[in-house]
């Protein structure tokens, strides 16, 4: 979560979303912009409310459920297999070795044993499951990962800065629910998903079939 005082502006950072690259335009381009002690990266607006923000406008994006539990997946992947080449992980380096050969079973078995962990009255529910929707609240301006070139005008206006926003970290094929090889993995679990995620579908206009459109 990203806070500048002085255009009483806060970026809510939902994980997965583009949100490093938000955060370090910010930090490059907004001179007050900063973590703010005691606010986690990751923080809801509810939480954020408690330290007297409410005046504040607030902004997060938003992206296709299918897109964003496919990309946690690949992310998950991609970190676990570069923990297992860190000496500094040696400790832990067993722990690595097992989660990353459960990761190698493929998508389908990381969802089935991760998700009936998703139970949001657990203290164990990771924020990564968590429904996009925990994130807003009416106040909210929402801009959509799919159309995010567009949408961050808003934000450029809002702060009257112009420089480009730059990804870094790019959307790849892998991360696309359209394609028939995801499509055929969605629709194995998408009862599942669904059960989980539907209230994101219904608040950001997300089709819950595989509609690349949205």
């Amino acid at each position: 979560m990203i806070v500048s005082h002085k255009h009483r502006l806060i970026f809510t950072h939902i994980p997965k979303n583009a949100g490093t690259s938000i955060r370090q335009w910010f930090l490059d381009n907004v001179p007050d912009a900063e973590s703010e002690q005691g606010i986690l990266k990751h923080q809801t607006p509810h939480h954020v409310h408690t330290r007297h923000h409410n005046n504040y406008d607030y902004f997060a994006v938003v992206r296709n459920p299918y897109d964003r539990l496919l990309s946690q997946y690949n992310f998950h992947v991609e970190k676990h297999a570069q923990y297992l080449g860190r000496k500094s992980q040696l400790r832990f380096k067993q722990v690595f070795h097992d989660r990353y050969a459960e990761l190698q079973k493929g998508f389908s078995h990381w969802l089935e044993m991760d998700y009936p962990m998703a139970d949001r009255k657990s203290k164990w529910y990771d924020y990564r499951w968590c429904p996009q929707s925990v994130w807003t609240n009416e106040r909210t301006h929402v801009l959509n990962h799919e159309t995010l070139e567009t949408d961050f005008r808003w934000v450029q206006e809002r702060v009257g800065v112009d420089a480009p926003l730059e990804t870094l970290n790019s959307t790849t094929a892998n991360n696309d629910h359209s394609t028939m090889k995801n499509r055929l993995l969605l629709a194995k679990h998408r009862p599942l998903i669904l059960s989980h995620l539907l209230v994101d579908f219904k608040r950001f206009g997300y089709a819950p079939n595989f509609d690349r459109s949205k």
